[in-house]
Formats: structure tokens, C-alpha cells, sequence
């Protein structure tokens, strides 16, 4: 895909906003939750990668079950991902990666409504120092080296209007945009970002990637055109032929997909060497 616009979204397209009972209750826990936490108003540089130039990988890990999957994502981009430079990890278990060399853990309270983590992803681009930032969700496996794809996202940055790039998705609808792995001069796409946390905060919808779709402008995200991304899904049923370098394992096959299964095919094909420990139902997760 090459286009440099989106195409427009028709709101009725969408799945149904929530009620504002439903909103009500959820921007009272919103504010409960942000209430128990101050940002932080440095954080450390850290060591740059040499070959990915102020540049900082980060991820949100909240709960026991995100943070050890976040713990096999750092792995995998530090030994595949050939990446050295900094990685911040928001979360509600920071002595789980303060020993780990350059990561820097961020806290954050712990709360067991996901779109509330989910508005972290937003934030977390106002709290880092670096000039370009990977959001990387901790059930994403990395299996080939960061600096390519880092020197391939900085070009199509150089191509588009847009300081903001995501992967195409065909949820909520078709040409939407994944929320798991973007890329991003950070500050310039903070009024963007803030938009969209404006609109998770807002509790009008559950899912991220819809609330993204919904305030996506003509030129704001811009995909990104490789073929570096798929979900295991697509691996597994064969409808993703191309090798990525990026693998969404994601929550609803970490549920229910067999844990032998999905062990084997991250050993065997994806080359993990940490195997998480939380697989099975949510409440192994909480």
C-alpha cells in the first residue's frame, strides 16, 4: 500500500459508541485511577543503540500476565532484534525490570480495566526523551534485526504528512489501524496523540484501535507499507506467506490456544528462548 491518505470512516460503520450511563461510570474510574499516579518529569536518557539513533523502544505492562509476556518481547528485541538502546516499560511491577540493562521501568498503578491501560499507550509519548519512538505491545514477538525496519520507518516517515505510522488492520473496519505497534517523531505527533487519548478517556469506545480509527485525519496515521507485521493467526492458518519481523501473539490466543501449541511454533519457528508463563484463562493473568 502506497497511499499517502485514509480513507474516510463513516461513524455508522463503527461499532455502536457505549451508552452514557457506560461512560459515565468508566470516566469515575479513569479519574480514580489517575488520581493514584503522577507522570514522571524525567525519565533516563539511557544508552543509544548506535544504529538506531535517538531512538527508544516502549511498552505497557500491566499486570503479573503483561509483564512476563513484556519480559519475552525485551528479550526477543534485544537477541533477534539485535537492539541495544533504551526501553521503557510502563507498568505496576517495576522490580520485575529494574535489574535489566537500559530498560527503565515506569510506575503506574495497577487496574484491572484494560481500556485504562490501553490510554497509557498515548501518554507514554510525553514522558521519553527520544526524537522516534516504537510502541511495542508485550505479546509481540521480534524476530529479525530493529535497525532495518528503524531506518525503513524513518523514510516513510520522509514519504507521508504524517509523524504517526501504523500497520493496516481490517478491524473495526476495513484500512483501520493497528494499535500494538506504531512508530512516531514523537513530538510531533503528540496533538495527535493527545486527540486520541482525549477519546479513550472519554469511554466511548472499548477497543483502542477503534477510538484510533474514529479521529484518524486524511494524513494522520499513515500506514506503513512493508509486510513486517501479522498476527500468529496468520501464520498458523497460512495466510501470511512473507517472513515478519513482527508477530502479535495476542490476548485471545494467549487464552485459548493451546499453551503446547503455541510454545512449540514460539520456539521452533519464532525463536524464543523465554517461554512466558501465563497462558490460559484471564484470571491466570490478573
Amino acid at each position: 500500500m502506497n497511499a499517502h491518505t485514509n480513507v474516510s470512516v463513516v461513524p455508522a460503520e463503527l461499532p455502536p459508541a457505549r451508552s452514557w450511563l457506560k461512560r459515565l461510570r468508566h470516566f469515575r474510574r479513569d479519574f480514580q485511577w489517575r488520581s493514584r499516579f503522577t507522570p514522571p518529569r524525567e525519565v533516563p536518557v539511557g544508552r543509544p543503540d548506535a544504529e538506531c539513533p535517538d531512538f527508544a523502544i516502549a511498552a505497557i505492562a500491566v499486570s503479573e500476565k503483561y509483564a512476563d509476556w513484556c519480559l519475552t518481547m525485551i528479550e526477543t528485541a534485544r537477541r533477534r532484534g539485535a537492539y541495544s538502546g533504551p526501553i521503557y516499560v510502563v507498568t505496576d511491577l517495576p522490580a520485575q525490570f529494574a535489574s535489566l540493562d537500559n530498560v527503565f521501568p515506569i510506575e503506574v498503578p495497577y487496574s484491572r480495566v484494560r481500556l485504562l491501560s490501553k490510554s497509557l499507550k498515548p501518554m507514554l509519548f510525553e514522558w521519553l526523551p527520544q526524537r522516534y519512538i516504537a510502541y511495542i505491545d508485550a505479546d509481540v514477538i521480534v524476530t529479525a534485526p530493529l535497525a532495518d525496519w528503524y531506518r525503513k520507518s524513518r523514510k516513510r516517515l520522509a514519504e507521508v504528512a504524517s509523524p504517526l505510522l501504523a500497520y493496516e488492520v481490517d478491524v473495526p473496519v476495513p484500512r483501520s489501524f493497528h494499535g500494538g505497534l506504531l512508530f512516531a517523531e514523537r513530538e510531533a505527533a503528540l496533538p495527535f496523540l493527545r486527540k486520541w487519548l482525549g477519546m479513550l478517556r472519554s469511554g466511548r469506545y472499548l477497543s483502542d484501535q477503534v477510538a484510533l480509527r474514529r479521529i484518524a485525519t486524511p494524513s494522520t496515521p499513515a500506514y506503513q507499507t512493508d509486510t513486517d507485521f501479522c498476527y500468529l493467526y496468520q501464520k498458523l492458518d497460512g495466510s501470511f506467506r512473507d517472513q515478519p519481523m513482527f508477530v502479535h501473539i495476542t490476548n485471545r490466543m494467549i487464552q485459548e490456544h493451546p499453551p503446547e501449541k503455541l510454545t512449540a511454533y514460539m520456539r521452533n519457528e519464532l525463536g524464543v528462548s523465554r517461554i512466558p508463563s501465563y497462558f490460559g484463562t484471564p484470571e491466570r493473568g490478573k
